[in-house]
């Protein structure tokens, strides 16, 4: 058959069979082999599985609506509920006034005139958040005789209209007593909305323009002030600076002898203040700012802050302050670190405020709002002797005297020493955790206008990041140091390259 058949149809024939024989041999030969599986695989007639696979229908794996939010843990060490610091205010009727302050720091109505000025100048104190730590505050400044009728409180919450009507509860960091501060005598003015900080000054020198006050005084919250009640005051406190005088009568009334109370010659630290004014005024220098422990208290002329364009909004908070002086600095504008009195930068807070009234069945202690984590604070040796013992409300309260002297100043002696260990709190961790009080309040939820307490103090945080890149972008340099460390000029502004990576 072979033979009769056609000679190319025979070759063609041998030619498949041989082909057919080498493809079976060569899958025999390979079929376990991993290549020869994923090459197999390609060749969809010999990959069965995947043939009919690919006839099925493909399974929708998509959820089916949004799903439910994935929330944060709660926090791991939450800060105990606070308590108003002045029981006797927080628990009477409004018709109990406060108590008297020490004769000897009562101020005289017309301190004023004897320092050159028409008007008093005004004190403004920035509140924003933590009503116990502003209380304090405002307390320590009239007992050490500022006049509370010239302190004027600046209500920066952003809740309009809901603490003046007391729709909010004293767990919500935007608490504040507008009742308890009219007994005390100071002023309220309430921002329209929620300024930043750069925002805030701006609106202290805005009030300054519509009141007409040239020169006007500043506070931060975080303090607990006193005047010189017991004469020189040696003690080096965390936030002070190395003071600056004008010539050896000079050092000694401010810094190195201040008569103390009943002395001839005493001054409060409102009157230093007054002083300083005429002082400053008369020396006829080009001056922005007279620093009282950094800026902590500070004074103010209008006329420079006019000249170099105000603060500038669009840094926030932290480097608004080195954008505002080195501005006044390049346009020639003075700023000096004096002494008027003592000032403690605190984060704690007086167990009861009435100690600041001398109040002898008062015994003077104070509590931290916002405790670090308990293996954190064990690792922590502080300076002070204080006997720690656990508040009402799980509070750490720090107190070491049992018996309070009627002497005045001998009080006033305890006292100080309070301030000087609060200050030394604050810091006893370097100066990573001297800022927790402003997160101290977690309190408000379903109140008017509630924020989140942690996701505000995380916005905070961002603000304060952009604000510096903001400030390194408009010099061009990081750094607070741009009127020493670099030739620019305040017309420089958004105008140059960088000068780092």
């Amino acid at each position: 058959m072979i033979a009769t058949m056609n000679p190319r149809v025979a070759r063609l024939s041998i030619l498949v069979f041989c082909f057919l024989g080498l493809t079976f041999g060569f899958l025999h030969a390979y079929r376990d082999s991993p290549t020869a599986n994923r090459l197999l695989k390609t060749i969809p007639i010999l990959n069965d599985d995947n043939n009919h696979a690919s006839n099925q229908p493909v399974a929708d794996n998509k959820p089916l609506g949004p799903q439910p939010p994935k929330y944060k843990p709660p926090p791991k060490n939450p800060p105990p509920p606070i308590t108003d610091p002045f029981p006797l205010l927080a628990t009477t009727s409004k018709d109990v006034l406060p108590p008297p302050i020490p004769a000897y720091n009562v101020p005289h109505p017309d301190l004023h005139l004897h320092y050159g000025l028409s008007r008093p100048p005004p004190l403004f104190i920035g509140f924003t958040r933590q009503w116990p730590m502003l209380l304090q505050a405002v307390v320590s400044y009239i007992t050490a005789g500022w006049p509370a009728s010239g302190i004027y409180v600046v209500e920066n919450t952003g809740v309009h209209n809901s603490n003046r009507a007391g729709l909010l509860s004293l767990q919500n960091p935007f608490f504040l007593n507008h009742t308890t501060l009219k007994r005390l005598g100071v002023n309220v003015i309430q921002t329209p909305v929620l300024l930043n900080f750069a925002q805030m000054q701006n609106f202290f020198l805005d009030v300054a323009y519509q009141e007409n006050h040239q020169y006007y005084f500043y506070s931060h919250q975080d303090v607990l002030v006193f005047s010189f009640e017991d004469g020189p005051d040696q003690e080096r406190r965390p936030g002070d600076r190395e003071w600056e005088t004008y010539d050896e009568e000079d050092k000694k009334a401010t810094v190195m002898n201040p008569f103390g109370a009943g002395e001839e010659g005493y001054r409060t630290i409102y009157e230093n203040c007054l002083r300083e004014i005429n002082t400053t005024v008369a020396r006829k220098e080009r001056w922005g700012f007279r620093w009282f422990q950094y800026d902590h208290l500070t004074l103010v002329n209008r006329a420079a802050l006019e000249a170099v364009g105000g603060w500038d909004s669009m840094i926030p908070y932290y480097a608004t302050d080195c954008d505002m002086n080195g501005k006044l600095e390049m346009d020639g504008w003075t700023m000096k670190h004096r002494r008027a009195g003592i000032i403690n930068d605190d984060s704690s807070v007086m167990t009861d405020l009435e100690a600041l009234y001398r109040n002898p069945a008062v015994v003077p202690g104070f509590v931290d709002p916002n405790p670090l984590p308990p293996d954190q604070e064990a690792s922590i040796k502080e300076k002070g002797k204080w006997k720690v013992k656990e508040g009402s409300n799980g509070e750490k309260v720090y107190s070491n005297t049992t018996a309070m002297p009627t002497d005045q100043k001998e009080y006033f002696r305890i006292l100080n020493q309070v301030g000087i260990d609060m200050g030394a709190h604050k810091y006893r961790d370097g100066d990573h955790q001297r800022n927790r009080w402003q997160t101290s309040q977690q309190g408000g939820l379903g109140e008017p206008y509630y924020y989140d307490p942690e996701g505000f103090a995380r916005a905070f945080q961002l603000l304060t990041e952009a604000g510096r890149k903001i400030y390194s972008e408009k010099w061009g340099h990081q750094g607070c140091d741009i009127a020493k460390k670099t030739q620019l000029k305040l017309q420089d502004q958004w105008r140059v390259e960088k000068d780092f990576e």
